[in-house]
């Protein structure tokens, strides 16, 4: 009997929760679930224990407006209200200098993300068209026009995976183009807020919790339900999930 109520708290356990205690605006995790949270102008790593490893921070560039941690090794900060980019490695130093993107488009730069062929991606919404960039700072590629995919919505969010493009609509869907930025397919999905991609499956967001989209069998799966749609930020890999609460991120095992 004895043995048997040990197993059980041990069983408990597992599904405790882990808690970030900081104040945080976003968040985003890797691969290999470290958690790197943004409050203002600093950028702060945690483990996938919820233990704290390292911090950047550069007040004369603003607040951090969004981070690609796509590979672990070469993170991307963009600071949209000073249109610049920086590179940190995974100890969160900087590798190089500044990048003024001022120097490639006279328009204000809206989103930013790594490409896995070196350099990155470029989008703003007067051009209508995300631009690739090479490392040597080169234009290499333009998407085809983006306003007539989704009808009366604006694009909020934009990464790669896989080296194909994805640009999230709000409230409508995703496009997914190739590396030369054309397209290969749409998936409309009603009030959206936000998606991930996972291998090959899609986990999307809306105003109930997060869904498991599987393309192969058109399967769409509630796996977590949003206790306050109003508050919560969320984020999961395959076998946890992360929630940001006002002032804190739990790490929950997700079991679905």
């Amino acid at each position: 009997m004895q043995i048997l109520l040990i197993w059980f708290l041990s069983v408990l356990n597992l599904y405790e929760p882990t808690n970030i205690n900081t104040p945080c605006d976003f968040f985003e995790i890797d691969h290999m679930g470290n958690v790197y949270v943004v409050n203002g102008s600093q950028l702060s790593k945690y483990n996938s224990e919820g233990e704290q490893v390292c911090n950047f921070s550069d007040s004369s560039l603003g607040s951090i407006s969004s981070i690609d941690v796509s590979d672990p090794l070469r993170i991307l900060l963009f600071y949209r209200d000073f249109n610049q980019i920086i590179y940190l490695n995974n100890k969160l130093s900087t590798i190089g200098n500044e990048i003024d993107l001022y120097d490639i488009s006279d328009n204000e730069t809206e989103f930013v993300c790594n490409s896995q062929k070196g350099g990155f991606w470029m989008y703003n919404s007067i051009e209508n068209q995300a631009t690739y960039i090479t490392n040597n700072g080169e234009i290499a590629a333009q998407t085809i026009l983006l306003g007539s995919f989704f009808e009366d919505a604006e694009i909020v969010k934009m990464f790669e995976h896989n080296s194909d493009l994805y640009l999230l609509y709000e409230n409508k869907g995703i496009l997914q183009l190739d590396q030369n930025g054309q397209f290969v397919r749409k998936l409309s999905f009603q009030d959206i807020q936000d998606f991930q991609l996972i291998g090959k499956q899609i986990y999307y967001q809306d105003k109930t919790g997060i869904h498991l989209y599987q393309a192969l069998n058109q399967s769409d799966q509630l796996i977590h339900t949003k206790e306050d749609p109003s508050r919560e930020i969320i984020q999961c890999t395959k076998d946890k999930i992360f929630i940001k609460n006002e002032n804190s991120i739990s790490i929950k095992t997700l079991s679905f």
